[in-house]
Protein backbone atom coordinates (compact mmCIF):
# COMPACT_ATOMS: atom_id res chain seq x y z
CA UNK A 1 0.00 0.00 0.00
CA UNK A 2 2.68 2.10 0.80
CA UNK A 3 5.02 1.13 -1.92
CA UNK A 4 2.04 2.41 -4.16
CA UNK A 5 2.16 5.52 -2.76
CA UNK A 6 -0.93 5.25 -0.82
CA UNK A 7 -1.07 7.05 2.45
CA UNK A 8 -3.26 5.29 5.19
CA UNK A 9 -6.15 6.32 7.29
CA UNK A 10 -7.43 6.24 10.44
CA UNK A 11 -9.39 3.51 9.14
CA UNK A 12 -6.75 0.91 7.90
CA UNK A 13 -4.11 1.64 10.59
CA UNK A 14 -6.71 0.27 13.79
CA UNK A 15 -7.60 -2.58 11.18
CA UNK A 16 -4.03 -3.01 10.67
CA UNK A 17 -2.83 -2.79 14.39
CA UNK A 18 -5.60 -4.99 16.00
CA UNK A 19 -4.32 -8.15 13.59
CA UNK A 20 -1.06 -7.63 14.90
CA UNK A 21 -2.43 -7.52 18.68
CA UNK A 22 -4.25 -10.27 17.80
CA UNK A 23 -0.78 -12.07 16.68
CA UNK A 24 1.02 -10.37 19.68
CA UNK A 25 4.07 -9.41 17.29
CA UNK A 26 5.78 -7.06 19.13
CA UNK A 27 8.16 -5.88 16.49
CA UNK A 28 5.93 -5.80 14.12
CA UNK A 29 3.58 -3.92 16.06
CA UNK A 30 6.45 -0.90 16.19
CA UNK A 31 7.38 -1.15 12.95
CA UNK A 32 3.70 -0.48 12.25
CA UNK A 33 3.64 2.29 15.33
CA UNK A 34 6.65 4.17 13.40
CA UNK A 35 4.49 4.98 10.28
CA UNK A 36 1.74 6.05 12.32
CA UNK A 37 3.56 8.97 13.49
CA UNK A 38 5.09 9.68 10.19
CA UNK A 39 1.67 10.14 9.25
CA UNK A 40 0.84 12.34 11.54
CA UNK A 41 -2.31 9.88 13.37
CA UNK A 42 -0.11 9.19 16.57
CA UNK A 43 -2.04 12.22 19.25
CA UNK A 44 -4.68 13.33 17.02
CA UNK A 45 -6.27 10.49 15.86
CA UNK A 46 -8.12 8.82 18.92
CA UNK A 47 -9.07 5.37 17.02
CA UNK A 48 -5.62 4.77 16.23
CA UNK A 49 -4.52 5.76 19.70
CA UNK A 50 -6.49 3.36 21.78
CA UNK A 51 -5.44 0.80 19.10
CA UNK A 52 -2.06 1.23 19.68
CA UNK A 53 -2.65 1.03 23.41
CA UNK A 54 -4.18 -2.74 23.00
CA UNK A 55 -1.34 -3.56 20.97
CA UNK A 56 0.67 -2.50 23.88
CA UNK A 57 -1.24 -4.25 26.63
CA UNK A 58 -1.57 -7.66 24.57
CA UNK A 59 2.09 -7.66 23.90
CA UNK A 60 2.74 -7.43 27.26
CA UNK A 61 4.48 -4.09 27.42
CA UNK A 62 3.84 -1.91 30.40
CA UNK A 63 5.63 1.16 29.67
CA UNK A 64 4.48 1.26 26.13
CA UNK A 65 1.28 1.47 27.33
CA UNK A 66 1.49 4.35 29.16
CA UNK A 67 3.65 6.48 27.17
CA UNK A 68 0.63 6.08 24.53
CA UNK A 69 -1.81 6.76 26.91
CA UNK A 70 -0.59 10.07 28.48
CA UNK A 71 0.47 11.42 24.54
CA UNK A 72 -3.37 11.33 23.69
CA UNK A 73 -4.23 14.89 23.27
CA UNK A 74 -7.98 14.14 23.31
CA UNK A 75 -9.25 11.18 25.28
CA UNK A 76 -12.52 9.23 25.18
CA UNK A 77 -14.18 6.45 27.06
CA UNK A 78 -12.33 3.39 25.19
CA UNK A 79 -9.14 5.26 26.09
CA UNK A 80 -9.86 5.11 29.82
CA UNK A 81 -11.30 1.36 28.99
CA UNK A 82 -8.12 0.66 27.29
CA UNK A 83 -5.87 2.21 29.92
CA UNK A 84 -7.44 0.73 33.33
CA UNK A 85 -8.17 -2.72 31.58
CA UNK A 86 -4.19 -2.54 31.03
CA UNK A 87 -2.94 -1.66 34.55
CA UNK A 88 -5.32 -4.44 35.58
CA UNK A 89 -3.85 -6.87 33.62
CA UNK A 90 -0.13 -6.32 34.52
CA UNK A 91 -1.43 -6.42 37.70
CA UNK A 92 -0.84 -2.49 38.92
CA UNK A 93 -4.11 -2.28 41.09
CA UNK A 94 -3.03 1.19 43.22
CA UNK A 95 -2.30 2.30 39.58
CA UNK A 96 -5.91 1.05 37.81
CA UNK A 97 -7.41 2.97 41.03
CA UNK A 98 -5.60 6.00 40.60
CA UNK A 99 -6.28 6.17 36.62
CA UNK A 100 -10.54 5.35 37.47
CA UNK A 101 -9.90 8.38 39.54
CA UNK A 102 -8.61 10.50 37.27
CA UNK A 103 -11.09 9.21 34.82
CA UNK A 104 -13.88 10.38 36.84
CA UNK A 105 -12.17 13.88 37.36
CA UNK A 106 -12.42 14.32 33.29
CA UNK A 107 -16.16 13.54 33.55
CA UNK A 108 -15.67 10.56 31.94
CA UNK A 109 -18.36 8.10 32.47
CA UNK A 110 -16.61 4.96 33.81
CA UNK A 111 -18.99 2.09 32.60
CA UNK A 112 -16.71 -1.45 31.55
CA UNK A 113 -14.05 0.12 33.17
CA UNK A 114 -15.61 -0.12 36.67
CA UNK A 115 -16.49 -3.59 35.32
CA UNK A 116 -13.35 -4.77 34.75
CA UNK A 117 -11.92 -3.01 37.58
CA UNK A 118 -13.90 -4.98 40.22
CA UNK A 119 -13.89 -8.36 37.99
CA UNK A 120 -9.92 -7.95 38.02
CA UNK A 121 -10.21 -7.82 41.99
CA UNK A 122 -12.34 -10.35 42.11
CA UNK A 123 -15.10 -8.58 43.31
CA UNK A 124 -17.88 -9.81 40.73
CA UNK A 125 -20.93 -9.46 42.70
CA UNK A 126 -19.94 -5.40 43.12
CA UNK A 127 -18.74 -5.72 39.20
CA UNK A 128 -22.65 -7.00 38.61
CA UNK A 129 -24.09 -4.71 40.54
CA UNK A 130 -22.44 -1.66 38.66
CA UNK A 131 -23.35 -3.78 35.29
CA UNK A 132 -27.20 -4.19 36.37
CA UNK A 133 -27.04 -0.20 37.31
CA UNK A 134 -26.38 0.76 33.81
CA UNK A 135 -29.26 0.46 31.32
CA UNK A 136 -28.59 1.42 27.89
CA UNK A 137 -25.49 -0.90 28.03
CA UNK A 138 -23.54 -1.18 24.83
CA UNK A 139 -21.61 -4.07 24.18
CA UNK A 140 -18.28 -3.22 25.47
CA UNK A 141 -20.29 -3.41 28.78
CA UNK A 142 -21.51 -7.01 27.79
CA UNK A 143 -18.47 -8.05 27.03
CA UNK A 144 -16.51 -6.85 30.26
CA UNK A 145 -18.83 -8.48 32.35
CA UNK A 146 -18.70 -11.60 30.82
CA UNK A 147 -14.91 -11.98 30.77
CA UNK A 148 -15.61 -11.06 34.29
CA UNK A 149 -17.33 -14.01 34.99
CA UNK A 150 -14.73 -15.92 32.93
CA UNK A 151 -11.86 -14.92 34.43
CA UNK A 152 -13.03 -15.63 37.69
CA UNK A 153 -14.05 -19.42 36.58
CA UNK A 154 -17.92 -18.51 37.25
CA UNK A 155 -18.28 -20.39 33.93
CA UNK A 156 -22.21 -20.94 34.14
CA UNK A 157 -22.98 -17.06 34.90
CA UNK A 158 -20.57 -16.22 31.99
CA UNK A 159 -22.76 -18.51 29.52
CA UNK A 160 -25.78 -17.56 31.47
CA UNK A 161 -25.19 -13.21 30.62
CA UNK A 162 -24.36 -14.27 27.04
CA UNK A 163 -27.43 -15.95 26.36
CA UNK A 164 -28.98 -13.28 28.11
CA UNK A 165 -27.39 -10.85 25.14
CA UNK A 166 -28.28 -12.23 22.90
CA UNK A 167 -32.25 -11.74 23.64
CA UNK A 168 -31.00 -8.08 22.77
CA UNK A 169 -30.44 -5.91 19.64
CA UNK A 170 -26.85 -6.37 20.46
CA UNK A 171 -24.47 -8.18 18.08
CA UNK A 172 -22.07 -10.35 19.17
CA UNK A 173 -18.50 -9.24 18.15
CA UNK A 174 -14.73 -10.91 17.91
CA UNK A 175 -14.09 -10.04 21.31
CA UNK A 176 -17.47 -11.74 22.87
CA UNK A 177 -16.70 -14.37 21.24
CA UNK A 178 -13.54 -14.93 22.71
CA UNK A 179 -14.89 -14.30 25.96
CA UNK A 180 -17.68 -16.63 26.34
CA UNK A 181 -16.16 -18.98 24.26
CA UNK A 182 -13.77 -20.59 27.41
CA UNK A 183 -16.83 -21.23 29.56
CA UNK A 184 -18.32 -23.24 26.84
CA UNK A 185 -15.22 -25.32 26.84
CA UNK A 186 -15.08 -25.21 30.61
CA UNK A 187 -18.43 -26.33 31.06
CA UNK A 188 -18.45 -29.10 27.60
CA UNK A 189 -21.48 -27.08 26.55
CA UNK A 190 -20.52 -28.25 23.15
CA UNK A 191 -23.80 -27.35 21.81
CA UNK A 192 -23.80 -24.22 22.56
CA UNK A 193 -20.08 -24.12 21.26
CA UNK A 194 -21.54 -24.91 17.78
CA UNK A 195 -24.48 -22.42 17.98
CA UNK A 196 -21.54 -19.42 18.51
CA UNK A 197 -19.21 -21.24 15.45
CA UNK A 198 -22.14 -21.28 13.37
CA UNK A 199 -22.66 -17.23 14.42
CA UNK A 200 -18.69 -16.63 13.58
CA UNK A 201 -18.68 -17.94 10.62
CA UNK A 202 -22.21 -16.16 9.26
CA UNK A 203 -20.08 -12.72 10.36
CA UNK A 204 -16.74 -13.75 9.06
CA UNK A 205 -15.04 -13.96 12.30
CA UNK A 206 -14.21 -17.85 12.69
CA UNK A 207 -11.11 -17.51 10.50
CA UNK A 208 -9.15 -14.57 12.76
CA UNK A 209 -6.30 -15.86 14.81
CA UNK A 210 -8.18 -15.08 18.02
CA UNK A 211 -11.66 -16.02 17.40
CA UNK A 212 -10.46 -19.07 15.75
CA UNK A 213 -7.97 -20.02 18.44
CA UNK A 214 -10.95 -19.94 21.19
CA UNK A 215 -13.00 -22.38 18.72
CA UNK A 216 -9.60 -25.06 18.38
CA UNK A 217 -9.67 -24.60 22.58
CA UNK A 218 -13.40 -25.28 22.37
CA UNK A 219 -14.18 -27.99 20.41
CA UNK A 220 -10.96 -29.78 21.53
CA UNK A 221 -12.15 -28.79 25.53
CA UNK A 222 -15.77 -30.69 24.53
CA UNK A 223 -13.77 -34.06 23.44
CA UNK A 224 -13.90 -33.11 19.07
CA UNK A 225 -10.75 -33.40 18.74
CA UNK A 226 -11.77 -33.45 14.73
CA UNK A 227 -13.53 -30.23 15.08
CA UNK A 228 -10.40 -28.49 16.73
CA UNK A 229 -7.80 -29.57 13.81
CA UNK A 230 -10.86 -28.72 11.11
CA UNK A 231 -10.98 -25.05 12.74
CA UNK A 232 -7.26 -25.19 12.84
CA UNK A 233 -6.41 -26.14 9.22
CA UNK A 234 -9.09 -23.26 8.08
CA UNK A 235 -7.01 -20.08 9.93
CA UNK A 236 -4.92 -18.83 7.38
CA UNK A 237 -2.69 -16.57 9.88
CA UNK A 238 -2.08 -18.83 13.03
CA UNK A 239 0.38 -17.37 15.82
CA UNK A 240 1.67 -19.44 18.42
CA UNK A 241 -1.21 -19.09 20.88
CA UNK A 242 -3.10 -20.92 18.08
CA UNK A 243 -0.21 -23.68 17.15
CA UNK A 244 -0.33 -24.15 20.97
CA UNK A 245 -4.11 -24.75 21.53
CA UNK A 246 -3.96 -27.84 19.25
CA UNK A 247 -0.73 -29.21 20.51
CA UNK A 248 -2.05 -29.13 23.82
CA UNK A 249 -5.58 -30.33 22.42
CA UNK A 250 -3.61 -33.62 20.91
CA UNK A 251 -2.04 -33.44 24.49
CA UNK A 252 -5.42 -33.98 26.34
CA UNK A 253 -6.80 -36.62 24.04
CA UNK A 254 -3.22 -39.07 24.96
CA UNK A 255 -2.39 -38.23 20.91
CA UNK A 256 1.37 -37.71 22.04
CA UNK A 257 2.96 -37.95 18.62
CA UNK A 258 0.64 -35.90 16.89
CA UNK A 259 1.63 -33.41 19.36
CA UNK A 260 5.33 -33.69 18.32
CA UNK A 261 4.57 -33.44 14.93
CA UNK A 262 2.54 -30.45 15.36
CA UNK A 263 5.63 -28.66 16.89
CA UNK A 264 7.77 -29.90 13.88
CA UNK A 265 5.57 -28.20 11.54
CA UNK A 266 5.48 -25.41 13.65
CA UNK A 267 9.04 -24.68 13.71
CA UNK A 268 9.34 -25.37 9.46
CA UNK A 269 6.55 -22.73 9.20
CA UNK A 270 8.90 -19.95 11.22
CA UNK A 271 6.86 -19.67 14.15
CA UNK A 272 8.80 -19.69 17.28
CA UNK A 273 7.55 -21.33 20.14
CA UNK A 274 7.32 -19.98 23.52
CA UNK A 275 6.78 -21.50 27.39
CA UNK A 276 3.48 -22.69 26.73
CA UNK A 277 4.59 -24.50 24.14
CA UNK A 278 6.89 -26.96 25.68
CA UNK A 279 4.72 -27.50 28.51
CA UNK A 280 1.84 -28.51 26.11
CA UNK A 281 4.37 -30.89 24.63
CA UNK A 282 5.52 -32.73 27.74
CA UNK A 283 2.14 -32.97 29.43
CA UNK A 284 1.25 -35.09 25.19
CA UNK A 285 4.34 -37.14 26.45
CA UNK A 286 3.17 -37.61 29.89
CA UNK A 287 -0.24 -38.57 28.95
CA UNK A 288 0.80 -40.84 25.83
CA UNK A 289 4.00 -42.30 27.67
CA UNK A 290 6.67 -40.80 25.86
CA UNK A 291 9.08 -40.76 28.19
CA UNK A 292 11.96 -40.83 25.80
CA UNK A 293 11.01 -38.52 24.15
CA UNK A 294 9.64 -35.90 26.28
CA UNK A 295 13.27 -36.14 28.05
CA UNK A 296 15.13 -35.96 24.17
CA UNK A 297 12.98 -32.50 23.85
CA UNK A 298 13.36 -31.30 27.73
CA UNK A 299 17.21 -31.67 27.31
CA UNK A 300 18.08 -30.66 24.10
CA UNK A 301 15.73 -27.36 24.30
CA UNK A 302 18.72 -24.97 24.39
CA UNK A 303 20.09 -26.32 21.38
CA UNK A 304 17.48 -27.01 19.65
CA UNK A 305 14.83 -24.34 20.57
CA UNK A 306 16.92 -22.04 22.54
CA UNK A 307 15.43 -22.19 25.35
CA UNK A 308 16.28 -22.59 29.22
CA UNK A 309 14.15 -24.73 30.83
CA UNK A 310 11.80 -22.80 33.64
CA UNK A 311 10.13 -24.20 36.96
CA UNK A 312 6.99 -25.34 34.83
CA UNK A 313 8.79 -27.31 32.49
CA UNK A 314 10.78 -29.37 35.38
CA UNK A 315 7.60 -29.79 36.88
CA UNK A 316 6.15 -31.59 34.11
CA UNK A 317 9.36 -33.56 32.86
CA UNK A 318 8.50 -34.73 36.77
CA UNK A 319 4.95 -35.46 36.01
CA UNK A 320 6.45 -37.73 32.72
CA UNK A 321 8.78 -39.58 34.76
CA UNK A 322 6.36 -40.21 37.69
CA UNK A 323 3.35 -41.14 35.78
CA UNK A 324 5.58 -44.05 34.29
CA UNK A 325 6.49 -45.21 37.57
CA UNK A 326 10.09 -43.45 37.39
CA UNK A 327 9.52 -41.75 40.80
CA UNK A 328 12.95 -42.53 42.29
CA UNK A 329 14.42 -40.75 38.99
CA UNK A 330 11.55 -38.06 39.24
CA UNK A 331 13.04 -37.11 42.82
CA UNK A 332 16.50 -36.52 42.02
CA UNK A 333 15.29 -34.47 39.06
CA UNK A 334 13.70 -31.97 41.58
CA UNK A 335 17.00 -31.80 43.41
CA UNK A 336 18.87 -30.88 40.30
CA UNK A 337 16.62 -27.54 39.69
CA UNK A 338 18.38 -24.61 40.27
CA UNK A 339 17.94 -23.26 43.55
CA UNK A 340 16.01 -20.08 42.85
CA UNK A 341 12.82 -22.03 41.29
CA UNK A 342 9.67 -22.47 42.39
CA UNK A 343 9.55 -26.44 42.85
CA UNK A 344 6.14 -26.32 44.10
CA UNK A 345 4.84 -27.43 41.03
CA UNK A 346 7.85 -30.10 40.75
CA UNK A 347 6.88 -31.09 44.25
CA UNK A 348 3.16 -31.13 43.43
CA UNK A 349 3.61 -33.72 40.46
CA UNK A 350 5.96 -35.74 42.30
CA UNK A 351 3.10 -36.12 45.35
CA UNK A 352 0.35 -37.28 42.52
CA UNK A 353 2.91 -39.62 41.40
CA UNK A 354 3.39 -41.15 44.58
CA UNK A 355 -0.66 -41.11 44.83
CA UNK A 356 -0.66 -43.29 41.99
CA UNK A 357 2.14 -45.98 42.83
CA UNK A 358 1.76 -45.70 46.14
CA UNK A 359 4.98 -44.24 47.08
CA UNK A 360 4.81 -43.61 50.86
CA UNK A 361 8.52 -42.98 51.41
CA UNK A 362 9.02 -39.98 48.67
CA UNK A 363 5.13 -39.13 49.21
CA UNK A 364 5.87 -37.95 52.31
CA UNK A 365 9.22 -36.00 51.67
CA UNK A 366 7.15 -34.28 48.47
CA UNK A 367 4.16 -33.37 51.13
CA UNK A 368 6.41 -31.86 53.86
CA UNK A 369 8.00 -29.71 50.82
CA UNK A 370 4.45 -28.51 49.71
CA UNK A 371 2.62 -27.70 52.95
CA UNK A 372 6.01 -25.39 53.33
CA UNK A 373 5.72 -23.71 49.98
CA UNK A 374 2.01 -23.60 49.94
CA UNK A 375 0.23 -24.31 53.03
CA UNK A 376 -3.08 -23.22 52.18
CA UNK A 377 -3.25 -25.58 48.98
CA UNK A 378 -5.86 -28.33 49.78
CA UNK A 379 -5.08 -30.64 47.20
CA UNK A 380 -1.69 -31.04 48.73
CA UNK A 381 -3.15 -32.87 52.15
CA UNK A 382 -6.02 -34.64 50.36
CA UNK A 383 -2.98 -36.56 47.90
CA UNK A 384 -1.22 -37.27 51.10
CA UNK A 385 -4.59 -38.56 52.74
CA UNK A 386 -4.82 -40.53 50.05
CA UNK A 387 -1.27 -42.05 50.08
CA UNK A 388 -2.18 -42.69 54.02
CA UNK A 389 -5.74 -44.50 53.21
CA UNK A 390 -4.82 -46.41 50.39
CA UNK A 391 -1.44 -48.17 52.73
CA UNK A 392 -4.02 -48.54 55.57
CA UNK A 393 -2.45 -45.90 57.63
CA UNK A 394 -5.79 -44.61 58.52
CA UNK A 395 -4.74 -42.51 62.05
CA UNK A 396 -2.46 -40.80 59.99
CA UNK A 397 -4.87 -40.22 57.14
CA UNK A 398 -7.15 -38.59 59.68
CA UNK A 399 -4.51 -36.60 61.28
CA UNK A 400 -3.70 -35.13 58.11
CA UNK A 401 -7.51 -34.12 57.71
CA UNK A 402 -7.26 -32.62 61.49
CA UNK A 403 -4.47 -30.91 60.16
CA UNK A 404 -6.68 -29.41 57.03
CA UNK A 405 -9.41 -28.62 59.88
CA UNK A 406 -6.87 -26.13 62.19
CA UNK A 407 -5.81 -24.54 58.94
CA UNK A 408 -8.76 -24.07 57.61
CA UNK A 409 -8.16 -25.39 54.17
CA UNK A 410 -10.93 -27.34 52.51
CA UNK A 411 -11.17 -29.75 49.81
CA UNK A 412 -12.80 -28.53 46.57
CA UNK A 413 -15.46 -30.78 46.47
CA UNK A 414 -15.85 -32.98 42.85
CA UNK A 415 -17.93 -31.49 40.59
CA UNK A 416 -19.43 -32.61 37.07
CA UNK A 417 -21.67 -30.88 34.31
CA UNK A 418 -23.34 -32.26 31.46
CA UNK A 419 -25.15 -30.27 28.75
CA UNK A 420 -28.68 -31.33 27.98
CA UNK A 421 -31.15 -28.90 25.50
CA UNK A 422 -29.60 -25.07 26.81
CA UNK A 423 -28.83 -25.99 30.19
CA UNK A 424 -26.05 -26.94 31.72
CA UNK A 425 -26.17 -29.50 34.76
CA UNK A 426 -24.42 -29.37 37.64
CA UNK A 427 -23.79 -32.17 39.78
CA UNK A 428 -21.85 -32.09 43.13
CA UNK A 429 -20.33 -35.07 44.93
CA UNK A 430 -22.76 -36.69 47.49
CA UNK A 431 -25.25 -33.60 46.99
CA UNK A 432 -28.85 -34.80 46.30
CA UNK A 433 -30.30 -31.01 45.62
CA UNK A 434 -30.89 -31.96 41.61
CA UNK A 435 -34.50 -32.56 40.42
CA UNK A 436 -33.74 -35.59 39.72
CA UNK A 437 -31.20 -37.08 42.25
CA UNK A 438 -33.57 -39.68 43.58
CA UNK A 439 -34.25 -40.83 39.90
CA UNK A 440 -30.62 -40.91 39.05
CA UNK A 441 -29.41 -42.69 42.77
CA UNK A 442 -31.97 -45.36 42.13
CA UNK A 443 -30.80 -46.30 38.77
CA UNK A 444 -27.24 -46.10 39.83
CA UNK A 445 -27.90 -49.18 42.05
CA UNK A 446 -29.52 -50.98 39.28
CA UNK A 447 -27.03 -50.77 37.50
CA UNK A 448 -24.29 -51.78 39.96
CA UNK A 449 -25.92 -54.62 40.20
CA UNK A 450 -25.94 -55.42 36.56
CA UNK A 451 -22.18 -54.11 36.51
CA UNK A 452 -21.22 -56.87 39.41
CA UNK A 453 -22.71 -59.49 36.87
CA UNK A 454 -20.05 -58.16 34.79
CA UNK A 455 -17.55 -58.55 37.05
CA UNK A 456 -16.84 -55.01 38.25
CA UNK A 457 -15.44 -54.81 41.66
CA UNK A 458 -15.68 -51.66 43.92
CA UNK A 459 -12.51 -50.41 44.54
CA UNK A 460 -13.42 -48.72 48.27
CA UNK A 461 -9.61 -47.87 48.15
CA UNK A 462 -10.43 -44.47 46.62
CA UNK A 463 -12.69 -43.54 50.00
CA UNK A 464 -10.72 -41.66 52.20
CA UNK A 465 -12.95 -42.55 55.55
CA UNK A 466 -12.27 -45.65 57.90
CA UNK A 467 -15.92 -46.88 57.25
CA UNK A 468 -17.61 -50.03 56.90
CA UNK A 469 -16.86 -51.92 53.08
CA UNK A 470 -20.52 -51.39 52.36
CA UNK A 471 -20.44 -47.64 53.52
CA UNK A 472 -17.67 -47.23 51.00
CA UNK A 473 -19.85 -48.51 48.05
CA UNK A 474 -22.62 -46.01 48.48
CA UNK A 475 -19.82 -43.17 48.95
CA UNK A 476 -18.34 -44.32 45.31
CA UNK A 477 -22.09 -44.23 44.03
CA UNK A 478 -22.45 -40.56 45.32
CA UNK A 479 -19.24 -39.55 43.02
CA UNK A 480 -19.95 -36.63 40.49
CA UNK A 481 -19.34 -37.79 37.32
CA UNK A 482 -21.56 -40.99 38.02
CA UNK A 483 -24.54 -38.75 38.55
CA UNK A 484 -23.68 -37.27 35.72
CA UNK A 485 -23.36 -40.04 33.81
CA UNK A 486 -26.41 -41.25 35.01
CA UNK A 487 -28.24 -38.60 33.70
CA UNK A 488 -27.48 -38.55 30.92
CA UNK A 489 -28.17 -42.03 30.10
CA UNK A 490 -31.66 -41.37 31.33
CA UNK A 491 -32.18 -38.16 29.87
CA UNK A 492 -30.54 -38.81 26.09
CA UNK A 493 -31.74 -41.11 23.22
CA UNK A 494 -29.76 -44.57 22.80
CA UNK A 495 -26.87 -44.03 21.00
CA UNK A 496 -26.23 -40.42 21.69
CA UNK A 497 -22.23 -39.78 23.20
CA UNK A 498 -22.58 -38.76 26.60
CA UNK A 499 -20.16 -35.85 27.44
CA UNK A 500 -19.17 -34.93 31.03
CA UNK A 501 -16.71 -32.60 32.20
CA UNK A 502 -14.96 -32.94 35.88
CA UNK A 503 -13.01 -30.31 37.62
CA UNK A 504 -10.35 -33.05 39.58
CA UNK A 505 -9.06 -36.39 38.40
CA UNK A 506 -11.25 -39.48 37.81
CA UNK A 507 -10.88 -41.99 40.51
CA UNK A 508 -9.65 -45.27 39.71
CA UNK A 509 -13.59 -46.47 40.74
CA UNK A 510 -14.93 -43.94 38.21
CA UNK A 511 -12.27 -44.97 35.72
CA UNK A 512 -13.40 -48.76 36.03
CA UNK A 513 -17.04 -48.27 36.81
CA UNK A 514 -17.75 -45.90 33.19
CA UNK A 515 -15.83 -48.67 31.74
CA UNK A 516 -18.59 -51.36 32.62
CA UNK A 517 -21.42 -48.83 32.08
CA UNK A 518 -20.31 -48.04 28.77
CA UNK A 519 -20.16 -51.59 27.65
CA UNK A 520 -23.41 -52.21 29.25
CA UNK A 521 -25.95 -49.25 27.70
CA UNK A 522 -23.55 -49.55 24.87
CA UNK A 523 -22.73 -45.66 24.78
CA UNK A 524 -19.57 -43.99 24.19
CA UNK A 525 -18.93 -41.69 27.32
CA UNK A 526 -16.40 -38.56 27.02
CA UNK A 527 -15.26 -37.99 30.29
CA UNK A 528 -12.74 -35.04 30.61
CA UNK A 529 -10.95 -34.81 33.95
CA UNK A 530 -8.75 -32.35 35.04
CA UNK A 531 -5.84 -34.07 33.27
CA UNK A 532 -7.04 -35.38 30.00
CA UNK A 533 -9.80 -36.80 28.16
CA UNK A 534 -10.99 -40.48 28.44
CA UNK A 535 -13.11 -42.03 25.43
CA UNK A 536 -14.59 -45.14 26.81
CA UNK A 537 -16.54 -47.29 24.40
CA UNK A 538 -17.25 -51.20 24.52
CA UNK A 539 -15.65 -51.31 27.92
CA UNK A 540 -12.60 -49.57 27.32
CA UNK A 541 -10.96 -46.27 27.53
CA UNK A 542 -8.60 -44.66 25.04
CA UNK A 543 -6.43 -43.69 27.96
CA UNK A 544 -5.31 -47.19 28.32
CA UNK A 545 -5.22 -47.14 31.92
CA UNK A 546 -2.72 -45.24 32.00
CA UNK A 547 -3.68 -41.31 33.72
Amino acid sequence: MIVLGITPDNFAFPALLKAVADLRDADLGKQIHAHVYKFGYGVDSVTVANTLVNLYRKCGDFGAVYKVFDRITERNQVSWNSLISSLCSFEKWEMALEAFRRMLDEDVEPRSALVDMYCNCKRVVSARRVFDGIFDRKIGLWNAMIAGYAQNERDEEALSLFIEMEETDLKPNSITLMTVLPSCAALSALAKGKEIHAYSIKNNLATGVAVGSALVDMYAKCGCLHNARKVFDQIPIRNVITWNVIIMAYGMHGNGQDAIDLLKMMMVQKVKPNEVTFISVFAACSHSGMVDEGLRIFYNMQNEYGFEPSSDHYACVVDLLGRAGRVEEAYQLINTMPLDFDKAGAWSSLLGACRIHNNLEIGEIAAQNLVQLEPDVASHYVLLANIYSSAGLWEKATEVRRKMKEKGVRKEPGCSWIEHGDEVHKFIAGDSSHPQSEKLHGYLEALWEKMRKEGYVPDTSCVLHNVEEDEKEVLLCGHSEKLAIAFGILNTSPGTVIRVAKNLRVCNDCHQATKFISKIVDREIILRDVRRFHHFKNGTCSCGDYW
